[in-house]
């Protein structure tokens, strides 16, 4: 999703945003793509194992994770070591990129004890690299009723789990209170998409253009994540029932028309570096809207200037009536079959994803939406939040109760290297929706 905050090469940025582009780090999506765990700081030094009395845990582990994640896990690492005396967690924070990871697995060396990988990654780590984890399904099997049922699927193989669920990233449109206001658009009218492309049109003509309703990379190159956001709320599959890769399904060339449609509507602008160029757009009163996950929350919250102008409702259905919810990003803990302490990696996994403190801390420190759906009931979860007026945790729990499950597969990251020139060619370049989505799907296959 943002690749490289403030190294901008297309623009300079003022140094405003460039703040607000570092202070985003620490809420950028975990749809971000985990990477190779090279430290560059920790939660703490490496220590040897020490001896304890039987049943107490001691000894170290590495962890590693991008951005929020890990600072989510310093925290949680903090915490754990201070209960559990004797222990040592290190937490890295990775780049946004498998290059190490996949260096370290195929080496079958220095992989980290515990290693953080976006949801739609675990099975194809785990086709990769069959032998590279432990089979968590001994943790995960008395409590998956309390995971939701979007990530289960995600992190199984062949029924074992390889991977603890950590969070979702339930969707909501964020829109500026202040701008829809001033151009008579009532948000609670806005039921579709054909409703929120006409409120767009007001807009745009009510600022003289300044103010466009949406923004994205219409080359896909930087992200697909608009049309990845519409494409699960359709609830559409990357592959047929016989496993095909299936690029061009109508669930797709839906969501890929519907921003065709809001271009050609002009209510949508160009985001070449859509991370960051989304940022400047926000802070500069450019796009009065943005359909996103619960973790962009944070990210805007850094744009501290625009406290109590944001307002977060359900996403625009296709249809009058039409489901209103979808997933975008979210990441799991995996353990290294490499690890020499699975004991502490897995009590560790388990306090900051399986518990009320741990996910309290993850909430707090990362607006991380856990998937454990047992702490939506804690008060983190239901607290007013001041920067937006109302419950964050209360307001996504409501919208992720019927996200459509979908399957990644074991190969997503080729596959969604396709669909990139696909929606590129169709948006970009103006080519058949249809035309293009069937060549990447034969592409991907």
């Amino acid at each position: 999703m943002f690749e490289g905050v403030c190294s901008m090469k297309r623009k300079k940025i003022g140094k405003r945003i460039c703040s607000i582009l570092l202070a985003a780090t620490m809420f950028s999506s975990t749809a971000l793509l985990a990477s190779g765990c090279a430290s560059s700081d920790s939660s703490s030094k490496s220590a040897k194992r020490t001896s304890s009395a039987p049943g107490k845990l001691s000894g170290s582990i590495t962890v590693c994770g991008w951005n929020q994640a890990a600072s989510a896990l310093k925290a949680n690492a903090k915490q754990f070591m201070t209960e559990n005396p004797g222990t040592t967690v290190t937490v890295q924070t990775v780049d946004s990129d498998y290059t190490k990871l996949y260096s370290e697995l195929a080496a079958n060396s220095g992989v980290p004890d515990v290693v953080t990988i976006q949801n739609r990654d675990v099975k194809n780590f785990v086709n990769k690299y069959p032998d590279a984890w432990l089979d968590l399904t001994d943790m995960m099997k008395p409590e998956e009723s309390n995971f939701s049922n979007y990530v289960r699927g995600l992190a199984m193989v062949d029924n074992k789990y390889y991977a603890v669920p950590w969070d979702l990233g339930p969707c909501a449109l964020y829109y500026r209170k202040d701008i829809f206001k001033e151009a008579g658009v009532d948000p609670s009218t806005i039921k579709t998409y054909d409703d929120y492309i006409a409120a767009g049109k007001k807009i745009v003509t009510k600022t003289g253009g300044k103010t466009k309703l949406i923004g994205f990379d219409y080359s896909g190159s930087t992200s697909t994540d608009m049309p990845a956001v519409f494409f699960s709320q359709l609830g559409g599959q990357y592959y047929n029932k016989n496993g095909k890769v299936q690029l061009n399904s109508d669930a797709m060339v839906k969501a890929v028309d519907l921003c065709k449609k809001m271009i050609n509507a002009g209510v949508a602008v160009n985001l070449p570096n859509e991370w960051n160029d989304r940022i400047s757009a926000a802070t500069n009163d450019q796009i009065a809207s943005i359909p996103y996950a619960v973790w962009y929350a944070g990210t805007l919250q850094a744009i501290s200037d625009q406290k109590g102008k944001w307002g977060i409702m359900p996403l625009p259905a296709f249809t009058a009536g039409g489901n209103t919810q979808a997933n975008e990003g979210g990441s799991a803990l995996a353990i290294s079959s490499q690890t020499k302490n699975a004991e502490l990696a897995k009590a560790f996994v388990k306090f900051a994803l399986m518990s009320s403190e741990g996910n309290k801390i993850n909430f707090e420190t990362s607006k991380l939406f856990t998937s454990y759906q047992k702490s939506y009931k804690d008060p983190e979860y239901t607290a007013t939040d001041d920067y937006f007026g109302i419950s964050i945790g209360s307001t996504f729990a409501k919208l992720s109760t019927n996200i459509p499950t979908v399957d990644f597969g074991p190969h997503f990251t080729d596959v969604n290297n396709a669909l990139k020139t696909g929606i590129g060619n169709a948006l970009l370049k103006k080519q058949d929706t249809k035309a293009v989505l069937k060549e990447a799907s034969d592409t991907a296959q």
